[in-house]
């Protein structure tokens, strides 16, 4: 464990691009176009690595096998994480049997620097659903 950070996370400014979770999950014999497309996947990634939170492959716990890719992408909207994705060859080779996307807020942790709430009350309205809510008044604005 490191202990390098101090005790409470500092408060950061949020991201300003949207982020999507990217989550493909492998397909039944993925590891043979999985060592084919390597390099060009490796080559996609590298060359855009900037839009990447983190990336990686994934494994069931305690696993060996690769069963899929997760990534953390900046995009403009969906849309745009979309067009990133299709120009990956593990995308396009169609290795991965699912591939889903969910908008992603990078609220805390070691590569966002801290934490992007300043109090609970500052927050509290999207634990209840989202900007719109407003519980305080009991009801939506």
């Amino acid at each position: 464990m490191n202990t390098d950070f101090p005790q409470e996370p500092p408060h950061v400014s949020r991201l300003e691009q949207k982020c999507f979770l990217v989550t493909c999950r492998d397909g039944q014999g993925s590891a043979a176009p999985r060592a084919e497309h390597l390099a060009g996947h490796l080559h996609h990634v590298e060359a855009h690595w900037t839009r990447y939170v983190t990336a990686g492959p994934i494994r069931e716990p305690g696993g060996e096998a690769l069963v899929g890719s997760v990534f953390l992408v900046l995009a403009d909207d969906l849309a745009d994480a979309k067009a990133l994705m299709e120009g990956d060859p593990y995308i396009t080779c169609g290795m991965y049997e699912t591939i889903e996307y969910k908008e992603f807020s990078n609220s805390i942790g070691q590569y966002i620097g801290g934490k992007i709430w300043e109090s609970v009350d500052a927050i509290a309205h999207r634990a209840a659903g989202g900007p719109t809510n407003d519980l305080s008044k009991g009801v939506a604005s």
